[in-house]
């Protein structure tokens, strides 16, 4: 029920992302002096559509994904008098390259400006109050209750839970000492701390100190940055998440990441409905998140990708001729047949994560 929920503001969210990149391509055609016949968001039969002085706007009924299609935009589009002035293959290979790579850099836009808005609009950030115990851990018999609020480990003042767990695991002791607040009193305790080797998402290990306590989720602050400041964070993030998505990308490629981490269209109905209930804000980050995702993947040098036709453009540009008709029609084909392979396993691991496999047999079982 959970990714039902998330439907409608899934399809808002991954609307507007389709709309800018293809938006992008749309812009530098017309910026370029390349018609454009066909502006169509999501694939398949049109469910609305209008014509406009040269080009057809569409609405199509499978909405993940959608296309611009340029007036001469491959061989098969030209007659036997070639490429004609206005036509994509008619443009200059510095000019194809630019409309190719438009909408990739829209989404990179998009997601600036979102995250930007964001850390000046305010984000929220989780405090270091006890929301719950952990069992089998120290922190259960400790004293300490809920509600708690830790102010520092070791003298190290502590802001935020991020804070907390990342003191714990600097100072790397066995027992610290704690200050914390309750009912506005200012207390001390000096507790056990478990080190345990943890697996990030890449399969590196690390050390974390854990005490076995969970944060309160009601237990937040709003963080505002001034415009200045939010935009160089804006930058970092964006910089920071699109580094992280190709390295997952390549973990994944190299067989030292499972592609069970691999969220599909039903896990991101899923993520998108539970921001949708926590706010706004969380929508526009998780939005932000998508879209440099989804630029990202959209540059991989696959054929049917915006990646793949730049590597042939690319190509185009060195050899100063352009590559097989033949040749970009194969390569395409096999680009179509890996992603739709690519789209069937993330489904069955989304389906696989809200264990819907397990729940069918115990619907026959019975």
């Amino acid at each position: 029920m959970s990714f039902l929920a998330g439907l409608l503001p899934t399809l808002i969210v991954l609307g507007i992302l389709i709309l800018i990149h293809e938006w992008g391509h749309f812009i530098a055609c017309r910026l370029t002096g390349v018609r454009v016949d066909k502006f169509s968001i999501g694939f398949g039969p049109e469910i609305l559509h209008f014509q406009g002085k040269e080009t057809r706007y569409s609405l199509s009924l499978l909405p993940f994904g959608g296309y611009v299609k340029p007036a001469g935009e491959s061989f098969s589009d030209l007659g036997a008098e070639g490429p004609r002035p206005g036509d994509y293959m008619a443009a200059p290979v510095g000019t194809r390259i630019f409309i190719v790579t438009a909408g990739v850099l829209m989404n990179y836009v998009l997601s600036f400006i979102l995250l930007a808005g964001v850390f000046v609009v305010g984000r929220p950030i989780p405090l270091a109050q006890i929301g719950g115990f952990v069992e089998g851990y120290p922190a259960i018999s400790s004293g300490l209750e809920k509600g708690d609020r830790i102010v520092s480990v070791e003298g190290i003042a502590v802001n935020s839970w991020s804070d907390l767990t990342q003191t714990l695991t600097e100072v790397q002791k066995e027992e610290v000492q704690l200050e914390f607040t309750r009912q506005e009193r200012l207390k001390k305790l000096r507790l056990a701390v478990r080190i345990e080797p943890v697996e990030d998402i890449f399969g590196k290990t690390h050390s974390m100190a854990r005490l076995g306590i969970t944060p309160d989720p009601e237990a937040v602050r709003i963080e505002k940055l001034p415009a200045g400041k939010a935009i160089r964070e804006a930058f970092v993030t964006e910089w920071y998440l699109a580094g992280l998505t190709y390295k997952a990308l390549y973990y994944l490629a190299t067989g030292r990441l499972s592609l069970k981490t691999v969220s599909g269209p039903i896990g991101i109905m899923t993520m998108t409905g539970t921001a949708a209930k926590m706010g706004l804000v969380y929508v526009l980050h998780l939005t932000a998140v998508l879209g440099i995702s989804l630029a990202v993947i959209n540059l991989l040098p696959i054929p049917a990708l915006d990646g793949g036709h730049l590597v042939f453009l690319l190509i185009e540009m060195l050899r100063g001729r352009s590559v097989s008709p033949k040749v970009q029609e194969r390569a395409t084909q096999i680009g179509f047949f890996l992603l739709i392979l690519l789209m069937v396993l993330v489904l069955y691991n989304d389906l696989l994560n809200l264990q819907v496999f397990d729940r069918v047999k115990e619907m026959l079982g019975r």
